[in-house]
């Protein structure tokens, strides 16, 4: 089976080119899916986040509220690092966990990773897609989805710079266009990893 890594930066369209792989017959698997997840129902997770983070964290139904964590990390680098070093060792076990089930089911599968770079997950992979937008289209399409401009620029300075990533990475994908242009590259980008990894 060959592994591939979706990444790139916050609201550039990962999940929908993670969709547009699963059209072409790529099972698909989402990081962040693995951690909303685990964050509604991994009690033992759930316990030691509220130790750390405390209670205030926690919303009307007991569960935590993401809006209101988020808006704690992203304000400090350091409650970011430490939600991450809680979180992402969890959510990776699922995914290795997933991949190992299906070596022997699929000939491609992809996971979407927002932080590989920033989690050190980026070896491993035979190919790596960095996704990418504009800045001005990042911000707005965070907007859209009911965050402030301020919080919607926090969330993005908490990121690796997104040159880096697509420097760091073997293709790109530019999402500023249209879903059909998306999807299109997307064929396009995945017909090449095809050919790469056949001639290795």
């Amino acid at each position: 089976m060959k592994k591939i890594c979706v990444t790139g930066g916050i609201a550039c369209g990962k999940s929908s080119v993670g969709e547009a792989l699963r059209e072409l017959g790529v099972r698909i698997i989402d990081a962040d899916e693995v951690c909303h997840e685990l964050l509604r129902k991994s009690r033992p997770l759930i316990g030691r986040i509220v130790s750390s983070f405390g209670t205030g964290i926690l919303g009307r139904n007991g569960g935590i509220d993401r809006r209101i964590l988020g808006r704690i990390v992203f304000a400090d680098a350091e409650k970011l690092k430490k939600l991450n070093a809680l979180v992402h060792p969890e959510a990776r076990r699922v995914i290795n966990a997933w991949l190992k089930a299906r070596n022997t089911r699929a000939i491609f599968s992809a996971v979407v990773v927002p932080l590989a770079y920033e989690a050190g997950w980026d070896r491993g992979w035979d190919a790596v897609i960095c996704v990418a937008a504009p800045l001005s289209l990042q911000i707005s399409r965070l907007e859209k989805k009911g965050f402030s401009e301020k919080d919607a620029k926090a969330r993005i300075a908490a990121q690796m710079p997104l040159a880096e990533k697509m420097n760091r990475a073997d293709y790109v994908i530019f999402n500023a266009g249209t879903v059909a242009d998306l999807r299109q590259q997307t064929m396009l980008v995945f017909r090449n990893v095809n050919l790469d990894i056949s001639r290795k």
